[in-house]
C-alpha cells in the first residue's frame, strides 16, 4: 500500500511547526508526519528527511506545506525533484501546486514543453 509523508521543517527550535502540520493534516489526515529542525539550505545533512528519502518507494507521497521546506537552494532542489519523479515518488506542494509532480505529469503527457 503506498504511503503519504508529510515533511515538515523549521530552522530553529524557537519557530514553530505547527502550522505545517495542519495545512498537511488538512489535505491528508492520514500522512505520517515526519518534523525536523534544521536549516533549509543543506538538504543532505538533514537526519530525517534523508530517512525518509530511503524509505520512500513508488507510489508513496511526500507532501510539503511550501517548496521552501524541501530546498531553499533552486538547483540542488530541482535535482531531487527530479531523481523523485523519475522513481515514482509524487511530490506534493500545499502552496505551489503547479509544480506537484501530478501537475508536471500532466504537462508531459500533453507535450508542454516547462522551461526554468
Amino acid at each position: 500500500m503506498n504511503k503519504i509523508y508529510g515533511y515538515c521543517r523549521i530552522s530553529t527550535s524557537k519557530q514553530s511547526i505547527e502550522r505545517q502540520h495542519r495545512n498537511i493534516l488538512a489535505s491528508y489526515p492520514t500522512a505520517v508526519i515526519i518534523d525536523e529542525v534544521y536549516t533549509g539550505t543543506k538538504i543532505y545533512e538533514r537526519k530525517e528527511f534523508n530517512k525518509l528519502l530511503k524509505q520512500v518507494t513508488k507510489g508513496d507521497t511526500i507532501v510539503f506545506d511550501s517548496v521552501s521546506r524541501m530546498s531553499r537552494d533552486a538547483e540542488e532542489g530541482f535535482k531531487l525533484y527530479e531523481k523523485l519523479f523519475n522513481k515514482g515518488i509524487e511530490l506534493v506542494f500545499l502552496k505551489e501546486q503547479h509544480i506537484n509532480t501530478a501537475t508536471y505529469k500532466k504537462a508531459l503527457t500533453n507535450n508542454i514543453k516547462l522551461t526554468g
